[in-house]
């Protein structure tokens, strides 16, 4: 049967475990808990043209030698984008070793890491570190490891832990639950320290290696009830360890008397420049570590360093704990701002917390300890005994209530997930998890989401903490009955900031023949769904149309979005030009635009994550030589429509020869307007004119015909061109010759019709817009 495990995905370290009878932590290859969340490629051979990937201590090793090739915090830019003020913040004070960057071909919301100048998304570095704990998992317990419950921050928001499941998929693990890691330490602490018909209520304070992330729940004979969620996505033990780097860097400037110790730094070779790096990381985390049990730390880099004259730098720096401290102190007193935030939002005082559960590597730090105290009072707050290990057991134990079965915890023999009774011993299932086990999670959402409308305006789709799975349908209005596409964009409120978590497309492809009216403008049917893992799904449809599904994923910085964006650019140039293009022109482009938008929305995998090359490529070209066509003035389907019109309404006018020969040339040219170069169109169209051409007396009714058609709202009009057809075709079906009389009208209709045509066919055609309530 194939194992279960709970994964703690950290910024610092990640930890793997297993409940049977009782739960474990899983070691890795190298024999060790803790596995650092350190991804390295190193190059290999006598010409350094060959790479391999190392992952865990090995890559934490090799990060001394080469820091720019060694990706460590990758947690950090799960779901991030190159554009945001966060990651942009990261790069400007240098905190990372290694280069970051928008993916290519993909929108500024997408992100990067170089290592050897190739690109690799925080996804497929996440995924290296998830395949490593899936094998050392394998080799430990002789057994296949299929599923996994993979823990992520409580603030993480769609499109972070979209990020993570996909890259659990990568690496061939299969997603039974992402939990909040607040919520795994308090499974972990509950199953230890509850006892049956007991209830408590619990703040889980989680000050990670990445993230700060705080909880409230109330836990009950196995129920775990979520009721709130809260904290800061940029708070974490890598910000503290910056504190300590910049207080070093700053008393080294002073002692030395220079001015910018960053800029010496990047003056080093390569090689030096490295092992400082290196070292500076390793001596501030080992500081830091040290500061929780001794009144000093030293940090000390002797040798390396060199001023502008080329005298040699020491990094010597002492930090007492009273210093340490008093960097720290403004950074633990958000913690506590943000954790009386929470209890105010969800309506509880602080008296209603029975107990404050510590976790995460950084939780042990005194100060930390002291003003949580200070705030709940001595007797409520307890440091998790297993601060580092807590969320891989919580998560272990989800994984193995998910399961389809497990051993009982008597006899060990295999029962049912629903069984009440273990057939083998008798022993009371039921009566155990109650007492000792998880029987359910009740989930909240962790953040407000919106929809932002036509004007800049945000309509309010969820609110925070609002239990999950959560499930609502919205109505919102086209701006404009010609509308043939609508941009939603998706956003969440993190720390009062609106936060980009995606967009959706719609493209309104009625079947042939069928037009809304400035009477008839439909309206878009929105269901927006909130999952138990807090993930989001968009389904949009016209009301009008329940079965024309328009999208039901958001676009997340991928190569999508940014082809979206290019055909929203040049939607806008189309609009921008309606007033001087004539009405085909614009029409020819709509049409390839929407399906170049039904296109592109099939491009990547929602899952997965990967890109249908094959199709990226036929969509560049594709929305190329709608450009081309739109800049050169051209209408292809005002010829189609031309063409096909002719042949549907007076082909019987002509012999089977004339007939197959036109018929033949239409049809290359419809094959060519598909994906053709622009002058291979052409040539295709000139052809299918020509043939046409032969025939003037055919195209002559078509002119009519289409004035007709453009008069059906006047009745004198529409019967004046109506005798018209009828009149001519049974001219041509008699013997006459044409009198001076005949000819006078058939001229004076023939104008009329292309008087019509002219002020008819000239209108606005708003193919692009938002929506409105």
């Amino acid at each position: 049967m194939s194992k279960s495990i709970g994964i703690d995905l950290g910024t610092t370290n990640s930890v793997v475990a297993l409940k049977k009878i009782e739960t474990e932590i899983l070691a890795n290859a190298e024999g060790e808990l803790l596995t650092p969340s350190v991804v390295s490629v190193q190059k290999k051979g006598s010409f350094l043209k060959t790479t391999k990937m190392l992952v865990g201590k090995h890559a934490l090793d090799w990060m001394l030698q080469d820091p720019e090739n060694s990706i460590v915090s990758v947690k950090r830019l799960m779901g991030r984008g190159f554009s945001d003020n966060e990651i942009q913040q990261l790069i400007s004070e240098k905190r990372f070793d290694y280069k970051l960057q928008a993916l290519s071909n993909a929108s500024e919301q997408s992100l990067c890491v170089l290592l050897n100048e190739q690109e690799y998304t925080p996804e497929q570095i996440s995924a290296k570190i998830l395949e490593k704990l899936k094998q050392d998992s394998e080799k430990q317990l002789g057994e296949k490891v299929d599923y996994v419950v993979v823990t992520v921050p409580a603030y993480f928001n769609d499109k972070q832990k979209v990020a993570t499941r996909r890259a659990a998929t990568l690496a061939k693990l299969k997603v039974q639950r992402l939990l909040p890691e607040p919520t795994a330490a308090a499974i972990s602490f509950g199953v230890d320290n509850m006892q049956a018909g007991e209830a408590k209520t619990v703040m889980v304070y989680d000050l990670g290696g990445g993230t700060f992330d705080i909880s409230i729940l109330t836990i009950s004979d196995g129920q775990f009830i979520e009721q709130g969620k809260g904290g800061d996505m940029w708070m974490g033990g890598d910000d503290i360890d910056n504190l300590i780097r910049q207080y070093v860097y700053s008393e080294t400037e002073k002692e030395n008397e220079v001015e910018n110790l960053p800029s010496l730094i990047e003056q080093m070779t390569p090689s030096d420049k490295n092992r400082f790096l290196g070292e500076i990381k390793k001596k501030v985390e080992e500081a830091k570590i040290k500061l929780s049990t001794s009144e000093k730390a030293y940090i000390d880099i002797l040798g390396l360093l060199k001023d502008e004259d080329g005298d040699i730098i020491d990094i010597d720096v002492e930090l007492s704990r009273e210093k340490f401290e008093q960097l720290l102190k403004p950074f633990v007193e958000r913690t506590v701002s943000l954790s009386k935030k929470l209890i105010t939002n969800i309506g509880f005082d602080l008296d209603l917390v029975d107990q404050v559960i510590l976790v995460g590597g950084s939780s042990n730090i005194p100060l930390v300890v002291q003003e949580i105290k200070q705030l709940f009072g001595e007797d409520k707050v307890l440091v998790h005994p297993r601060p580092m290990l807590a969320i891989a057991e919580g998560a272990a134990i989800l994984a193995h209530r998910l399961s389809d079965s497990y051993e009982c915890p008597q006899c060990g023999h295999e029962v049912a997930q629903d069984d009440k009774i273990c057939s083998s011993c008798q022993f009371n299932l039921e009566d155990n998890q109650i007492e000792k086990g998880l029987l359910d999670i009740v989930h909240t959402s962790s953040h407000d989401y919106f929809l932002e409308l036509d004007g800049g305006e945000n309509y309010k789709l969820a609110e925070q903490n609002t239990p999950l799975p959560f499930h609502a349908h919205f109505s919102f209005k086209l701006l404009s009955h010609e509308q043939r596409l609508a941009h939603l964009k998706f956003s969440n409120e993190v720390n009062e900031k609106q936060e980009s978590i995606g967009s959706i497309w719609l493209t309104f492809k009625l079947p042939d023949g069928e037009y809304f009216n400035e009477n008839n403008t439909p309206e878009i049917q929105l269901d927006f769904e909130i999952d138990i893992n807090n993930l989001i799904t968009v389904t949009a449809y016209l009301e009008e149309y329940p079965d024309i599904t328009v999208s039901k994923t958001l676009s997340r910085g991928g190569v999508d979005e940014q082809l979206f964006l290019e055909l929203e650019n040049s939607i806008n140039k189309v609009n921008n030009n309606e007033d001087d293009t004539d009405f085909f022109v614009s029409f020819e482009f709509l049409n390839r635009s929407l399906d170049l938008a039904e296109d592109i929305n099939q491009l990547v995998d929602s899952d997965t994550g990967n890109v249908n090359k094959k199709r990226y490529k036929e969509i560049v070209k594709g929305h190329r030589i709608a450009l081309d066509i739109f800049d050169n003035d051209e209408s292809f389907l005002g010829n189609m429509h031309y063409l096909d019109n002719i042949m549907s309404s007076f082909s019987f006018l002509l012999t089977d020869n004339e007939k197959k020969k036109i018929e033949n040339k239409i049809n290359i040219f419809k094959e060519k307007t598909k994906n053709s170069e622009l002058n291979e169109i052409v040539k295709a169209r000139d052809r299918a004119l020509k043939e046409m051409d032969k025939h003037p007396t055919l195209e002559a009714l078509s002119t009519i015909n289409h004035a007709k058609n453009l008069c059906s709202d006047d009745p004198n009009q529409y019967q004046y061109f109506s005798h018209a057809i009828d009149k001519i075709i049974a001219y041509l079906g008699s013997d006459e010759d044409e009198n001076e009389e005949d000819k006078q009208f058939f001229q004076k209709v023939l104008s009329d019709a292309s008087i019509v045509r002219e002020t008819k066919s000239k209108k606005n055609l708003h193919i692009f817009k938002g929506v409105q309530v």
